[in-house]
């Protein structure tokens, strides 16, 4: 297949680096739907992350003209720069390793600021865990996702696809189903499909726990290990004895054979109150800190 895109406004062909996971969209009516998804609320801003060719960007400066973006490929941040001008403020950078707290605050963009983009598989959970953990939230997070990563984060308890990202962006977020996009909408076409989700973060966690980044441990180590039963997963993830976990369970009625995927988001907060001293200086093995 071709990997080349086409610069809408001058023809020049343009090379996608499979090491960066590019895949330019060039679907007019994806574009559009994605942009009318991502329209930002009246005074303020839109923040697009790899912006790629800029064929999203345009659709986004239609509707709102405070955009800023970050791009990490330096040949595409100076044919954005060549093309926008003034009228984009680009950032030459990396979404997995800036603080999102001042990038939403140095870019001006306004109370309820609107994050969009298209997120490789393998950064996208740290920039969305960024976004959410942020002390500068955004008001909607737009995002096109791999279908199965989607999948998990519109996840329900009990179905195969129910993990540690499903709990904890539920957590802190009303997630919704945007729209399937083809592969054909892409240049070149990605061997998956793909999903757009919009993410709008709550103003405090769904549920109440003593502290969000210990409740955020326990998940971890719940879906650590998921054919164990929650007892075993939990006592060998943070190192716990058994026994307050198996009273925790049965204070809650649940059986003590429980998994994690059968607990809704409601359980596993009712589930950290009572455990939340242990957790204090629990502290994750390396091999399961990877949201799953």
């Amino acid at each position: 297949m071709n990997d080349t895109h086409t610069r809408p406004d001058r023809g020049e062909r343009f090379h996608a680096r499979k090491a960066l996971g590019q895949h330019f969209l060039h679907d007019t009516r994806v574009l559009q739907r994605i942009a009318a998804l991502a329209a930002p609320v009246a005074g303020s801003g839109v923040y697009e992350i790899g912006p790629g060719t800029g064929t999203l960007t345009a659709h986004l400066l239609e509707h709102d003209g405070n955009l800023r973006a970050i791009e990490k490929d330096r040949r595409c941040v100076a044919l954005l720069r060549d093309r926008f001008g003034e009228r984009l403020d680009l950032i030459e950078g990396d979404a997995t390793r800036v603080n999102w707290a001042d990038q939403l605050a140095e870019a001006d963009l306004g109370p309820a600021p609107v994050v969009v983009g298209n997120l490789p598989y393998n950064v996208a959970m740290p920039i969305l865990f960024g976004l959410l953990g942020s002390a500068v939230r955004p008001h909607r997070i737009v995002v096109m996702l791999q279908r199965e990563v989607a999948e998990r984060l519109l996840a329900a308890p009990g179905s195969s696809a129910y993990g540690q990202p499903s709990v904890k962006v539920q957590m802190v977020a009303d997630v919704h189903f945007g729209l399937r996009v083809g592969r054909g909408a892409f240049t070149p076409p990605p061997r998956v499909d793909s999903v757009v989700v919009v993410i709008d973060p709550l103003a405090a966690p769904r549920f109440p726990v003593a502290d969000i980044d210990r409740f955020g441990r326990l998940v971890a180590a719940g879906f650590g290990q998921r054919r164990k039963m929650l007892v075993n997963a939990l006592s060998h993830g943070l190192s716990l004895d058994p026994k307050p976990i198996r009273a925790a369970l049965v204070e809650l009625g649940l059986d003590e054979r429980i998994r994690g995927e059968a607990l809704s988001v409601e359980r596993w907060a009712d589930l950290c109150r009572p455990l939340d001293a242990l957790l204090v200086d629990a502290r994750l093995p390396r091999r399961v800190r990877r949201i799953r």
